[in-house]
C-alpha cells in the first residue's frame, strides 16, 4: 500500500500479521498489481516515475512458492506521466500520456532490465492500452477533432508501434478500458466501443433513457467472463459484447469506489452513504451488504478497496488503519494499523492455504 502524502510503501502480510516499510522515490503514488500478482507496480505521474516491486510470492494455483525477501526490482520506467497500466501474458505495460507511448516489461525481466522497452504512438493525450493474445496493442488515439486530453479513436499496432488496423470508429471521448485477450471494450461518450484483435470496431448503445450519461470505467471479471462498466451518479452495468446489450447492477449510481476482488468473480461496490455490497460478476446478483458507518469515515477517508478469494481490505488514510472483512458476508476479521495514511491498495501475492518451495 502507498501512503497518501508520503514516500512510504508497506508490505502488509495479513495471515502473519507481520508487516514491513520501503521508501519510493515519490509519495502518493498509485499502486497495482501485476497478473501473476508477484509484483506491484508502483505510478508517481506527477514526477513520470513508475517502480515495480518484488514481493518474493509465486502463486502456482492452489499453493505458492517463495522467492527471496520483498524488495525492489532493477527496472525504472520514466516515461513522461505514465497514467494507465495494463498487466497480461507475463507483461506490464504502461502508457504514458505525455508523449502517448507504451512503456513494456516482461515479469521476469524486472531484476535485470534498468529500464522498460518503448513503442510511439502518436500524439500526447490521456489515454489508455490493452495487450490481445495475439501481441499487438489496442492503443486510444488522438485526432484533435474534440478538443481536450481524451482521444476520440482506437487504433492497434504491433510490438513495434506499427499501424496494424487503423481507428475505424470516431467517436467524442474515451475513458476506461478492459480486454480479455481477443477484443477490447471502451468507454466513450457514444457508447462502449468493442475492438476485436482482429480489427473490426462496433459501439454497443447506452440503455434508453442513458441522457448524457456513459460509462468511464470498464472491467473485465476473468472467472466470471463479464465485461462491466460505471460511472459516478450513472449507475455499474454488466455488458454482454455477444448480445451487444448491458444491464444495470443494482441500484446504487452514487458511489465512492468500485472494484473486483482477484479471481475476477465479485464486484464490491461502496456507496457514497458508506453501505459497502459485493455482487456475483455474472449474474449481478447481491451477495452481500453491510454499512461501514462506526468502522470509518467515508467522506473523510475516500477509502480504497481490494479483495482476495476471502477477504476485502479497506483503506483508512485519517485513521491510519486497513480493515480487513470476511468477503462472504463482509463482516469484521481484522484491522490493522499503519504507519502514516495508508491509502492506495494493490493485492498482490495470493490467498491460498499452503507455502512450499522455501
Amino acid at each position: 500500500m502507498s501512503d497518501k502524502t508520503s514516500s512510504a510503501v508497506t508490505f502488509l502480510d495479513p495471515a502473519k500479521n507481520e508487516q514491513s516499510a520501503f521508501q519510493a522515490s515519490f509519495g502518493g503514488s498509485t499502486v497495482y498489481p501485476s497478473a501473476t500478482g508477484r509484483w506491484a507496480v508502483v505510478v508517481n505521474s506527477a514526477n513520470s516515475m513508475v517502480e515495480f516491486f518484488d514481493t518474493g510470492i509465486e502463486r502456482h494455483d492452489n499453493h505458492v512458492h517463495i522467492k527471496g525477501t520483498p524488495k525492489w526490482g532493477t527496472t525504472r520506467s520514466a516515461g513522461p506521466s505514465p497514467s494507465h497500466v495494463y498487466s497480461s501474458h507475463n507483461q506490464i505495460s504502461i502508457f504514458n500520456d505525455g508523449n502517448a507511448s507504451i512503456s513494456y516489461v516482461q515479469e521476469g525481466q524486472l531484476h535485470t532490465l534498468p529500464a522498460p522497452g518503448t513503442i510511439a504512438t502518436g500524439t500526447a493525450h490521456h489515454g489508455a492500452m490493452v495487450l490481445f493474445d495475439n501481441g499487438n496493442y489496442a492503443v486510444t488515439h488522438k485526432n484533435n477533432s474534440v478538443s481536450g486530453a481524451l482521444p476520440e479513436q482506437v487504433k492497434i499496432v504491433n510490438a513495434q508501434g506499427a499501424v496494424v488496423h487503423a481507428p475505424a470508429l470516431a467517436t467524442k471521448g474515451i475513458h476506461g478500458d478492459a480486454a480479455d485477450g481477443q477484443q477490447a471494450l471502451f468507454g466513450t461518450v457514444d457508447g462502449v466501443l468493442v475492438v476485436r484483435q482482429t480489427g473490426e470496431q462496433r459501439l454497443i448503445p447506452y440503455p434508453a433513457g442513458s441522457g448524457t450519461n456513459w460509462l468511464s470505467s470498464i472491467y473485465y471479471a476473468k472467472k466470471a467472463r463479464t465485461f462491466l462498466g460505471s460511472r459516478n451518479n450513472y449507475g455499474i452495468f454488466r455488458i454482454d459484447p455477444a448480445a451487444n446489450t448491458m444491464t444495470q447492477m443494482g441500484s446504487t449510481t452514487k458511489f465512492v469506489r468500485v472494484a473486483l476482488d482477484e479471481e475476477g468473480e465479485s464486484v464490491l461496490v461502496l456507496d457514497e452513504d458508506g453501505t459497502l455490497s459485493s455482487y456475483d460478476a455474472a449474474t449481478g446478483t447481491r451477495q452481500a451488504s453491510r454499512s461501514l458507518v462506526g468502522l470509518l469515515d467515508v467522506k473523510a477517508a475516500m477509502p480504497y478497496l481490494v479483495a482476495s478469494r476471502q477477504y476485502v481490505y479497506v483503506s483508512n488514510a485519517p485513521a491510519g488503519k486497513v480493515h480487513m472483512l470476511r468477503k462472504a458476508d463482509l463482516t469484521d476479521r481484522q484491522t490493522f494499523v499503519i504507519a502514516g495514511e495508508p491509502s492506495r491498495l494493490a493485492l498482490v501475492g495470493a490467498d491460498v492455504d499452503e507455502e512450499s518451495g522455501h
